[in-house]
């Protein structure tokens, strides 16, 4: 049976330009392995990101947990939306949301194929 997700009604990122931020780089073993924790846990597959919509890049990269990774990847909600995912509202954190998929395999390689940045965390602790 899968876990209850806590999902924020109403919570949407409606601006094409924002950006969210995952932690670390775009690695298919690293996502597969987030991807798969998160299916065993939920039943859907997902990645954590989140959003800069009310604050810097640079100030979310200083706060637990993005501080944790020296690389971070920054991707434009319009990008993800056109590429097929959903962007989902989760957890308590406003700033958190769920980048959902289908399909591991086929969500991998176009999350790949997206346009983005990877960014090196000035912040990073370990």
């Amino acid at each position: 049976m899968a876990k209850q997700r806590h999902l924020r009604a109403g919570d949407r990122l409606d601006d094409d330009d924002i950006v969210v931020v995952r932690g670390g780089d775009l690695d298919p073993d690293g996502l597969r392995f987030d991807a798969e924790r998160y299916h065993a846990i939920y039943g859907d597959y997902g990645l954590s990101v989140f959003a800069a919509r009310d604050v810097a890049v640079d100030e979310l990269a200083q706060q637990a947990p993005l501080v944790r990774f020296q690389v971070l990847t920054l991707m434009r909600v319009g990008v993800l939306r056109a590429a097929g995912f959903r962007l989902e509202a989760t957890g308590r954190n406003p700033r958190h949301f769920t980048v959902a998929f289908d399909d591991l395999e086929a969500g991998i390689e176009e999350l790949q194929r997206c346009e983005h940045r990877s960014w090196l965390n000035p912040y990073h602790e370990d």
